[in-house]
């Protein structure tokens, strides 16, 4: 059982791994730069996780989870047709301002994801915990008459990989996020969800 105390210890380790990878990548991640950053002595990784890679795996899941939080039991699929767009863009935004709002988060996250850590195995641990985000992202699909786990999958990741890179190219430019930023992104992703749904032969 982890105590109070430990998993404080434990979420200022991962929020330095978090600033490491942010400024440095993955590449440039040490367990000498990270105990430097954490403030700890470097040993102490190996009493708090099995290993640096567990340290970067957790990491990345306790990000993932906040992302999940975003979406509520409330959360429900409108009846109107008409109303689809609006509710998954507001879907989309919330994700997309949690991003830009977490600037170092968003690079580890982003980083973690199209990186060779980001497994098969890691995916399909994703997909087994994802609650309320994939009972909601499901239900898209579902709703235009593509019901199958594969598509689902497919457009999730469409959606939070480009949302990703988005955000990670206004944080790395130093750039601020306007209206019509935002307003050419969702454009741009509604589309390529679209065009993934006719492929699919909707």
């Amino acid at each position: 059982m982890i105590t109070g105390s430990e998993a404080e210890s434990r979420a200022l380790m991962m929020n330095a791994a978090i600033r490491i990878v942010a400024k440095h990548g993955f590449e440039g991640f040490t367990t000498k730069k990270w105990a430097l950053e954490a403030g700890v002595a470097e040993g102490s990784l190996y009493y708090h996780f099995k290993s640096k890679n567990d340290l970067l795996d957790e990491t990345f899941l306790m990000i993932d989870h906040e992302i999940e939080e975003l979406y509520l039991e409330e959360d429900e699929m409108p009846e109107n047709p008409e109303l689809l767009i609006a509710f998954f863009e507001e879907l989309w935004r919330r994700f997309y301002h949690y991003l830009l709002d977490h600037p170092d988060r968003t690079l580890y996250y982003y980083r973690y994801r199209i990186s060779p850590r980001y497994t098969m195995e890691m995916q399909k641990q994703l997909m087994e915990k994802w609650g309320n985000t994939l009972k909601l992202f499901q239900q898209v699909p579902e709703a235009i008459d593509l019901s199958d786990n594969i598509t689902s999958r497919v457009l999730w990741s469409f959606l939070v990989d480009t949302t990703a890179a988005f955000a990670s190219r206004i944080i790395i430019w130093g750039d601020t996020n306007t209206a019509k930023i935002e307003r050419e992104a969702a454009r741009f992703i509604m589309k390529g969800l679209s065009g993934l749904v006719e492929k699919d032969g909707a």
